[in-house]
């Protein structure tokens, strides 16, 4: 019975590291589809500012009050630009920080091990 219990829980380890690393992958998918939805946005917002400015030299107009509205809206997209990069950069950092050892042996495991690869310890 104790054979069948170590292979259950085994199993149980290498699902839950499956899903911990499927759910990273769609975490970074989804920041990268936040990161690609904001650059788009910039962009849209780049040309609306290039038509403005060539319209204003065109008619010879000049609305300061519109031109720094656009100014402001290119800004406001740029920081949350850099603000999702800078959250993406702190996730990555925090987990390799964690750093775990076997209390039987000392060997350095993983933070998502159960077991000990030296010597067989849980180290749950």
């Amino acid at each position: 019975m104790n054979f069948f219990d170590d292979f259950i829980e085994k199993s149980a380890n290498v699902a839950d590291k499956v899903a911990k690393v499927a759910g990273e992958y769609i975490d970074k998918g989804k920041d990268k589809i936040d990161e690609m939805s904001l650059r788009s946005e910039l962009s849209k917002a780049q040309r609306q500012l290039g038509v403005l400015v060539y319209t204003m030299h065109k008619t010879g107009e000049h609305n300061e009050e519109l031109f720094q509205q656009y100014i402001d809206d290119i800004d406001k997209i740029e920081k949350q630009i850099e603000n999702l990069n800078a959250e993406t950069e702190a996730a990555e950092e925090a987990k390799e920080v964690v750093i775990k050892f076997c209390s039987n042996c000392g060997t350095q495991v993983s933070v998502d091990d159960s077991f000990c690869k030296n010597c067989g310890n849980s180290v749950k």
